[in-house]
């Protein structure tokens, strides 16, 4: 007997890494099921997870970001797998500490900014970083 039982899955936001030589962004979504380390094999629950991501990095157009086409996408196709946001917010991958991909200048401020368009913060708002290192 196969149990199919779910509440849906869910995330806490956008995860973006810049690839400064070629200048180009990508994307990607980390989504839960509401399992936490109460797996029960005789019961058949079992916690699952997944990512959802650009496939490619992505280059500006000539009238739109890249950035905010990658951010506008996954958000789409996250609706349509039936993937909620909780208390959504745009990430840097390693909070901007990547060797691999560097963040671009300005970094902050643009995934801030980035944010506000889209109705969602980041932790990286001048005005939470300020209320951090007081």
């Amino acid at each position: 007997m196969i149990l199919v039982k779910s509440t849906g899955y869910w995330s806490v936001g956008i995860n973006l890494r810049w690839m400064p030589d070629d200048r180009m962004w990508a994307g990607k979504i980390d989504f839960f099921d509401d399992g936490f380390a109460d797996d029960d094999a005789d019961t058949r629950k079992i916690s699952t997870q997944g990512s959802l991501r650009t496939r490619y990095f992505v280059r500006n157009g000539k009238q739109q970001t890249a950035l905010s086409v990658i951010i506008d996408t996954l958000i789409a196709d996250a609706a349509k797998l039936g993937i909620t946001f909780r208390d959504p917010d745009l990430f840097y991958e390693t909070d901007g500490e990547s060797e691999r991909f560097p963040p671009p200048p300005g970094w902050r401020e643009t995934l801030t900014a980035e944010a506000e368009r889209i109705g969602w913060t980041t932790p990286y708002s001048s005005e939470l970083l300020h209320d951090r290192t007081e």
